[in-house]
């Protein structure tokens, strides 16, 4: 099957791993490269390092805290997630910052 065959599952598919993987690669390189870049804007440097702070899972986190799958989950962690991401949306529907550099 060519590229002009494709069904879009399968152009989706391809082109988020490509994301997943080259792209990750190359916006990870290109924002260290620019916080090292000492001629670089600060607030482009302060939204590289919220932007890399955020993949990395910094925000939001405490110290001590265990991402967990859900089917590593009991009943009780699997329901204070439900309500946490429940919160989120009736946040970001109410047009609030969700997951802010503050919170």
């Amino acid at each position: 099957m060519t590229r002009d065959e494709d069904t879009a599952a399968q152009a989706l598919a391809r082109n988020m791993h490509r994301i997943r993987t080259e792209g990750l690669d190359a916006a990870t390189d290109a924002g260290i490269r620019l916080l090292q870049d000492p001629k670089a804007p600060a607030q482009a440097k302060s939204a590289t390092i919220n932007a890399m702070f955020r993949a990395s899972g910094l925000f939001g986190k405490q110290e001590d805290e265990e991402e967990l799958e859900p089917h590593e989950m009991t009943s009780a962690q699997l329901d204070r997630a439900i309500k946490k991401q429940e919160e989120k949306l009736r946040a970001a529907a109410a047009g609030k910052d969700v997951d802010g550099l503050f919170d």
